[in-house]
């Protein structure tokens, strides 16, 4: 019994030991990888920003893959986007690099879980959002993306399924900023992501929103607590429905307001700021009024009309500024 406990004891501290060495050594790549974050959004020319870059995407080719690296929280790299779902199902890095012409391009990569091993399996994003055709209605992969940077994460559930959907940035270029509402999933055993799926309630053959707009503007997209107004029918009394079935009949199609507040994807509508011109991204800007998702039944429903009586608090104020890190403009 003393063998088989001291055994026990040896492969502990053996585990643990080997754990902390693979700590410290993910510490030591972050520290390089901190320090090519920063000349990578710093460094005056195009050439030091990717050069740069290519060296941080080496890194993460190395790291990603070692044990545990799942669990690290990479804290030190601030000016990059990094996501986990609150299941551990999988995390996503993503972050831009901008060039001196104001043109953004998108980088990331995910570890999610592969459910015949159990271990984390690495998948290197390579954003193809100018040659995506439609790309409303594309469906995704980590090698043909619709890049963006992400900055929330929200996971719904309905009955026994998971649902991921990210709200993400791009910079784009110096005519037109986009925002994007991305569902993800995964493909089963793999785990390889897919990105874009038909979550939207009467769209079916919708995979993605896509807001495009005025670099000036200041467009809202955003998970959020609000208020809204949700129409029903107003049902009669049992009594009435028996003893007056022609009020009954006539009263079936009233509806009455109800004001409800939920959780949302709240985002502005978009106009254009010239009458008659529709179809030239770069004037579009938001009209004032504001629209918003709500999660039923495994799907997004569009709520027109959201009555955004909700400030922006501290902490959205601090996520715009940290979205900014992450972009440089906004």
């Amino acid at each position: 019994m003393k063998k088989s406990f001291g055994i026990l004891f040896i492969c502990m501290l053996s585990f643990v030991n080997v754990f902390s060495q693979n700590n410290e050594t993910i510490k030591g790549f972050e520290t390089q990888m901190k320090a090519l974050v920063d000349l990578m959004c710093d460094a005056p020319t195009d050439n030091e920003r990717f050069n740069a870059n290519e060296k941080l995407i080496a890194i993460f080719d190395e790291v990603l893959p070692m044990e545990k690296s799942f669990h690290y929280p990479f804290d030190e790299l601030k000016r990059i986007s990094k996501l986990k779902s609150s299941d551990n199902r999988f995390r996503i890095f993503t972050w831009a690099v901008v060039s001196q012409d104001g043109s953004f391009e998108n980088f990331g990569f995910v570890q999610s879980k592969n459910e015949t091993s159990g271990e984390y399996e690495v998948y290197k994003l390579h954003d193809k959002s100018d040659e995506i055709f439609n790309p409303e209605f594309a469906k995704c992969d980590n090698e043909n993306w619709f890049g963006a940077v992400y900055y929330d994460l929200i996971t719904t559930k309905y009955e026994d399924r998971t649902f991921y959907t990210l709200l993400g940035f791009d910079g784009n270029s110096i005519y037109t900023k986009r925002k994007i509402i991305e569902p993800i999933v995964f493909k089963a055993r793999s785990g390889k992501p897919e990105f874009g799926a038909s979550y939207f309630y009467k769209d079916k053959e919708r995979k993605r929103y896509i807001f495009e707009y005025n670099p000036e503007n200041n467009f809202i997209l955003r998970w959020d607590d609000q208020y809204y107004e949700d129409k029903k029918v107003k049902e009669p009394s049992f009594f009435n429905r028996i003893f007056k079935k022609n009020e009954y009949q006539s009263r079936k199609n009233n509806t009455e307001l109800t004001l409800s507040q939920e959780q949302m994807i709240v985002y502005d509508v978009l106009e254009s700021m010239f009458e008659g011109v529709s179809d030239m991204s770069q004037f579009n800007v938001a009209s004032g009024v504001v629209n918003g998702f709500k999660f039923e039944r495994g799907r997004w429903r569009l709520v027109e009309n959201v009555l955004a009586r909700n400030k922006i608090t501290k902490k959205e104020k601090k996520l715009e500024v940290k979205s900014n890190l992450f972009n440089r403009h906004k």
